[in-house]
């Protein structure tokens, strides 16, 4: 029998500091992927305008392939 242990947070968010500036970590727990992905979303979002606001450099998005 599983059963899944729920956690005390939901949200967290993790900054690194890199040379090229921040790198933002999102990670979200939810009960449908499509919560979770709404919610990780938003977070982004709102984080990043903050860093935006705040004048904190960004670090690029790094694609590889």
């Amino acid at each position: 029998m599983s059963s899944e242990i729920p956690s005390q947070f939901t949200h967290s968010v993790k900054f690194e500091e890199t040379a090229k500036g921040v790198r933002i970590s999102i990670h979200v727990h939810a009960n449908s992927g499509a919560l979770a992905r709404n919610e990780a979303l938003l977070l982004y979002l709102r984080t990043r305008e903050d860093c935006v606001q705040d004048d904190i450099p960004l670090a690029p998005m790094e694609i590889s392939k």
